[in-house]
């Protein structure tokens, strides 16, 4: 069976020919990040925001929302994103969809790269030891949980959601792809490892790089289609 090198079926891939809205969506989310690293670089030891945000989670922790927030947290995490981004690729290329393959694995790499790379340029430190309900020696700003779910599962519903048949099954997981990042950045804040800006920084970070990411492959793949 012959590869099929010109098979990408995507949703969201509108974004790569609506430039014009794909460009204010990338320049709107970088304003946003800029803006709130500028306001987090002048607070690092946490804004009054993230000090009421984090008190009021400290202040409602009960059990068994304490647990699910464990769970949540380390689904979120970077070896439950790394395997679902793998298995996600090796399902695509046994299906010998290599272009959507690609996207999965570059979107997955790149978010773990800016994670690390932003991280090392702000510098921040993470909440007090005290309020810490897990341990985590990293850095604090982004939330690399945060920026991890919002690129990883996105970009994994954006690759399966057209194949998925049944239009309850779609919208099943469309809003899985949207509320799980949700939870995940919430309950890094419950569990006192991050401020909410960190979580903020990252919720926007992930979707800034998810919708590049997109659009420019839609780009090249229209580029390569239209080829003599």
């Amino acid at each position: 069976m012959p590869i099929d090198y010109h098979s990408p079926r995507v949703a969201w891939s509108g974004l790569g020919h609506r430039i014009p809205l794909a460009a204010a969506l990338i320049a709107t989310a970088l304003a946003l990040f800029g803006l709130l690293t500028w306001v987090v670089v002048g607070n690092m030891d946490g804004t009054p925001w993230d000090v009421r945000v984090l008190d009021w989670m400290i202040a409602h922790r009960s059990e068994p929302l304490t647990t699910v927030a464990r769970v949540i947290t380390d689904l979120g995490g970077t070896v439950a994103m790394t395997i679902l981004a793998l298995v996600t690729v090796i399902w695509l290329l046994a299906r010998r969809d290599l272009p959507v393959a690609a996207l999965v694995g570059v979107t997955s790499l790149g978010a773990g790269a800016l994670v690390w790379g932003i991280k090392r340029i702000v510098d921040r430190h993470r909440p007090p030891m005290d309020s810490r309900l897990v341990t985590e020696l990293s850095l604090s700003y982004p939330s690399g949980h945060s920026l991890g779910s919002a690129a990883v599962v996105g970009v994994v519903a954006i690759a399966l959601v057209p194949r998925l048949r049944r239009v309850w099954v779609r919208r099943t997981a469309i809003g899985v792809a949207v509320v799980f990042p949700i939870t995940v950045g919430l309950s890094r804040v419950y569990l006192g490892v991050h401020w909410i800006t960190d979580v903020l920084a990252g919720w926007i970070v992930g979707l800034l790089w998810l919708t590049l990411s997109v659009t420019l492959f839609t780009r090249l793949h229209a580029r390569g289609t239209t080829r003599p």
